[in-house]
């Protein structure tokens, strides 16, 4: 039975790119997957998964998120909790890897007749620094999943 449940989640994944970082997420590093749905008339979802271990220095991460084809340009800024607030660290993993599977987009319909691109950069920030990091540290992975709904 947990044989047939782990083939039939993976079947809903129809797209998945992911990028390792060796020292951690640049801000000037964007990360992009391109998509050109097979069945105009489903619908999908749109993950973001993100690992990180302990050298990770912010209990919540900041991205900007960005949606392009043919008929649309759509730009988001969004912050997702990394850690709880006893700072244990939120997601799946054993040790000092976790992972967490971000929901961007729920039942979301891709329009055009081009493909669409979906970008991801980081936009975190100390208080009262306009500039940003330039590295985050402890971010070893970002990615940008694509599921049927």
């Amino acid at each position: 039975m947990a044989l047939f449940l782990l083939f039939s989640c993976q079947n809903k994944i129809v797209k998945e790119k992911t990028t390792d970082f060796n020292t951690g997420w640049s801000k000037d590093s964007i990360v992009s997957l391109k998509f050109k749905p097979a069945d105009s008339l489903q619908t999908y979802d749109i993950y973001f998964l993100i690992r990180n271990d302990q050298n990770y220095p912010y209990s919540n991460i900041f991205v900007i998120a960005q949606i392009e084809n043919d008929r649309q340009i759509s730009t988001d800024t969004l912050e997702y909790a990394m850690a709880d607030a006893q700072g244990n660290w939120l997601g799946s993993g054993i040790w000092d890897l976790k992972e967490s599977k971000l929901v961007y987009k729920k039942n979301w319909h891709f329009k055009g007749h081009k493909p669409t691109i979906i970008k991801l950069r980081q936009a975190v920030r100390k208080a009262g620094n306009i500039k940003g990091d330039s590295i985050l540290r402890g971010i070893k992975t970002v990615g940008i999943i694509i599921e049927k709904h």
